[in-house]
């Protein structure tokens, strides 16, 4: 494996897991979000603060996950290794 796969392998890995760290805390702010629904609260601000996060939480996750996506199908494509030119 060459240099540059290691390190997009690295790179990947570590995407990966700020993705699960994003995705973790978006759960956070939903259970949350449902706790102030259900105390009645849906049109305070404390909600649409919330509200607010796990949007553009959600958007972050989104643009990354696709980032993270489109890089694993370029690590898992082969390479065309360059032919060797033949002497006339």
């Amino acid at each position: 494996m060459s240099m540059v796969n290691e390190a997009l392998q690295t790179a990947l890995k570590s995407l990966q897991g700020q993705i699960e760290i994003a995705e973790n805390a978006l759960k956070v702010y939903r259970s949350k979000l449902e706790a102030l629904e259900k105390a009645g609260k849906k049109g305070s601000a404390e909600y649409q603060q919330t509200a607010d996060r796990t949007n553009s939480l959600q958007a972050l996750i989104n643009h990354y996950r696709s980032i993270y996506e489109e890089r694993k199908t370029l690590l898992n494509t082969p390479t065309i290794e360059k032919r060797k030119r033949t002497k006339h």
